[in-house]
């Protein structure tokens, strides 16, 4: 079953758009560098009911024992060292099975 890790980012609002583009652009090519990552969905909210959370990152992976593998992998490494530059406060994740 796949295993789904759900991201949200709060990005300070004077982040550089250009580096905060760069990230977005990052991390939807991930699919493309890790090979067990099957899809990757990150964009910026469109509302306000997100709150302080601005970006929302959606990553499926073959199953669970490769979120070690993803959070480890020096693509995600690279991205997460961008990400720290840009955010307010720490991110929210949430991880769980697509199992029926």
């Amino acid at each position: 079953m796949p295993f789904i890790h759900i991201v949200l980012l709060p990005v300070k609002p004077d982040a550089p758009k250009e580096l905060v583009d760069e990230i977005v652009s990052e991390l939807n090519g991930l699919p493309q560098v890790i090979p067990f990552v099957l899809s990757v969905r990150c964009g910026k909210t469109v509302t306000q009911r997100g709150k302080q959370y601005t970006h929302a990152l959606v990553v499926e992976l073959e199953n669970e024992e490769q979120l070690p593998l993803y959070a480890d992998h020096p693509a995600h490494q690279a991205v997460l060292k961008k990400i720290r530059q840009v955010i307010s406060e720490e991110s929210v994740a949430m991880d769980f099975s697509s199992a029926h």
